[in-house]
Parts: structure tokens; C-alpha cells; sequence
């Protein structure tokens, strides 16, 4: 947060004020708004949610009565992101293309990141084109793409995390007003922030335990190996080498190789330290199972200030969603879905897949509830209890997250 701030409770909010953090009955972080409220039914929608108290901004926003002729406080970026969303080509328009890119993407970095580890070359130019496909989709919806990063398989996870890890940052990049060139040179160093790895000897890579001195220190120089390996690669940008070099580096200088802290990490080494860990924690690996994305990202915020920059994380949780793409949640009525499409207006009421009914039975044909329709008919209702993990269920998230794309 920044600025004078101070915690308030729900009901003593009014029109004009910025609201900053929002939390639960029971004192949990639910987002960080960053939203100057406009309207009763804002204030009302956050109680329906379950909201209890916010942190607001009595600088952005009214500490006070509303002020004469005051305007509401709305970021450059956030005008962006609302203005993306009105673009004409829809997030179901968007899914089939993206899904074609998504998939050419992950074959391209298979195929630049074997050859490294082959000791060959590797085409720079089809990294460019993989990258500029990703732009591209990214300018025409920014969800679609992100939605499909919850697609991913423990087999193929250093080529899926790879081109993964260039969306995020692609994305984010579109949201903080970067400009085309400077996206696609971020989503080139996303497609390529671990070809390190691949001098990394392979038992220290798949290995299921956790490494000792020696090997974790081996580990900590792939950032500057994948330097070295494109050192005399022409058309790859500074920008590029930045996210190679400094997505491990941490914004207290706990990180590697180079242990910068603060203004000394560029503002894209910081967005890749935040994409790296979310869709790294939220795969499956040889060692662990995949965590959910609400587990992630509330590691990653405990994480603000210290190994990660507040407002980029925040951003990036906006951006996200509360319920991200493929989240396993329960409904207060019991009802349990996979989240399937999400409004950045309405992050607590996303559209879920309804796969089982109140009593736990799973349904023969998945119900599509779209939650903010819902609540905004039945004030209270189809709000969401918790996130779960759909392995407990035998839920295989891909799978409706394919047939949903599909249908797109």
C-alpha cells in the first residue's frame, strides 16, 4: 500500500473513498482493489462477498464526507486494462486462436531448448515469432492466453512453464502501458528466462528431494549460463537479457545470481520474479503437487516488500483474479466448479462449471453458472466459500479447461 492508509469497516464506507486492501470476517487478505468506490452497489457487492473491513487511501481518496465536484482516482494502467476489455474481439473469440498459439509456442521453446541441451543451435527467429504471436493475442483479449497457462502437465514442464512464464510477463507488461516492441522483447525473455537450465546437469534438475549446498549453488548459475548461451545471438534485446538474468533475484537482495536488491532490479526483473514463482508454484513437480492458485498467490503476497515489489504483485493479483482460471472452488450452497472465465470488474463472482451438486454428487452434465448474474438477481447467494484441490475430487482441471476452450 501506499499513502497515509488506514482499515475502516465495511459499513462506514462511502462514495469517493480508495479502497486499497479488502478483507474477510475472518481477517483474510481477499485483493488489493486499488479502486476508488463510485457507487452503493460497489459498497454493497463487497458485502455480499463476505467483506468485513478495507484498508482505504484517505490520499487517492475521501477520508470524509464526499468533497464537491471530486472525480474518481483511476490509474493510467487500470484505464488500460478496461479499455482492452471493450476491445472487439471477445475472450471466446480470442480462446481458439490463443490455444493454437499456446500449443506452437510450447513446441517452439521444446525445440530451441533440446538443441541447447544438445549443444546445437537454435533459431532466434522462431522465438520472435512465438513472442509475437503472444502479443498479439494479448492485445486482442488479455485473458484468453492466461487462462490457458492453467493447461499444463508435470511431462513437458520446463517447456510449458517456459512459454507460460512469457505470457504472464507479456501480459502484465500490456497492462503497465509497455509498448509493443518492449512486449514482445518481455515475452522473448519469458520463452527463454531458463534455457540455463539446460547446463544444468539433469539428476540436480529432476531431483525429488531438496538439494544440498553443492548442487543448489550449481543451480544458482543457470541464469548466467543462459546469458552466455546467447551472448553472440543477434535480435535478442537488452530487455530480454534482463528477465534471463534477473528473474531469481529478490527485492531484499535474498535472490541470485547477481544478489541486487530494490531499484537495483529492473521493473521487468521483477515482474518475471513474480510470473517465475506463481506459475512455477502452481505446476506439478517431481518433489510436489501442484499448489492452487489462491495458495500461491497468497504465499507470494505474504512475500511483498520482502523477496517480491508490492505494487507489482498486486497488479499481477488484479490481473489474475481472487479465483484465477481453472480454480477448484465450493460454493456457500456446496456446489463445487471450476472457474472458468473471470470479469477484472467483479473478481469475486467469475463464471464457474458447476460439476457437482450441494450433496457432493457428481452431475452427468456440468451446469455453467455465471456468479455476478446470479448475485446481482439473488442478493447473498452464489457467492464462493473456499478454493480447494481438485485432485482431492478427482477433478482433472485440463480437462473442462480444454472442452471449455473447445467450445470457445
Amino acid at each position: 500500500m501506499s499513502g497515509p492508509v488506514k482499515k475502516i469497516n465495511i459499513d462506514e464506507v462511502e462514495e469517493g473513498m480508495f479502497i486499497e486492501d479488502v478483507f474477510n470476517d475472518s481477517n483474510v487478505l481477499l485483493l488489493s482493489a486499488n479502486v476508488t468506490v463510485t457507487s452503493r452497489g460497489q459498497i454493497e457487492h463487497l458485502k455480499n462477498q463476505g467483506v468485513c473491513s478495507v484498508y482505504i487511501n484517505t490520499v487517492k481518496g475521501k477520508d470524509a464526507p464526499p468533497k464537491e465536484n471530486e472525480s474518481p482516482a483511476v490509474s493510467a494502467g487500470d484505464s488500460q486494462e478496461m479499455a482492452a476489455r471493450n476491445r472487439a474481439v471477445s475472450y471466446f473469440e480470442e480462446l481458439e486462436r490463443a490455444r493454437s498459439i499456446h500449443r506452437q509456442t510450447i513446441k517452439t521453446a521444446k525445440d530451441a531448448l533440446e538443441a541447447i541441451r544438445l549443444g546445437r543451435d537454435f533459431s532466434v527467429a522462431s522465438i520472435e515469432q512465438a513472442a509475437e504471436g503472444i502479443v498479439e493475442s494479448i492485445i486482442n483479449n488479455p485473458d484468453a492466453l492466461i487462462s490457458l497457462c492453467q493447461i499444463k502437465g508435470y511431462d513437458e514442464y520446463t517447456y510449458v512453464h517456459s512459454v507460460n512464464v512469457g505470457v504472464l510477463i507479456t501480459s502484465l507488461a500490456n497492462i503497465m502501458s509497455y509498448s509493443r516492441q518492449r512486449m514482445l522483447e518481455a515475452g522473448m525473455g519469458g520463452i527463454l528466462h531458463d534455457i540455463g537450465k539446460m547446463r544444468v546437469p539433469e539428476y540436480i534438475l529432476n531431483k525429488p528431494g531438496k538439494f544440498t549446498e553443492a548442487e543448489f549453488n550449481i543451480m544458482k548459475k543457470h541464469p548466467r549460463h543462459g546469458l552466455d548461451i546467447i551472448e553472440n545471438k543477434p535480435n535478442i534485446a537488452e530487455l530480454s537479457k534482463v528477465v534471463i538474468i534477473q528473474h531469481h533475484e529478490r527485492y531484499n537482495g535474498s535472490g541470485y545470481p547477481l544478489g541486487l536488491k530494490a531499484e537495483q532490479i529492473k521493473e521487468i526483473g521483477l515482474i518475471s520474479a513474480v510470473a517465475d514463482v506463481y506459475d512455477a508454484l502452481t505446476s506439478d513437480r517431481i518433489y510436489r503437487a501442484a499448489w492452487t492458485p489462491q495458495k500461491a498467490l497468497a504465499l507470494i503476497f505474504q512475500g511483498c516488500d520482502k523477496e517480491y515489489h508490492r505494487g507489482i504483485v498486486e497488479r499481477f493479483t488484479k490481473h489474475l483474479g481472487i479465483y484465477p482460471v481453472g480454480s477448484f472452488v465450493r460454493l456457500v450452497s456446496g456446489e463445487m466448479g471450476v472457474v472458468v472465465y473471470v470479469d477484472k470488474e467483479s473478481l469475486l463472482a467469475p463464471r464457474v462449471l458447476v460439476l457437482f451438486d450441494p450433496t457432493g454428487k457428481r452431475l452427468k452434465d456440468p451446469l455453467e453458472y455465471d456468479l455476478l448474474k446470479l448475485q446481482t438477481e439473488n442478493p447473498g447467494e452464489f457467492k464462493i466459500d473456499i478454493s480447494l484441490n481438485p485432485k482431492a475430487f478427482q477433478v482433472d482441471v485440463n480437462h473442462y479447461l480444454r472442452d471449455k476452450t473447445a467450445l470457445g
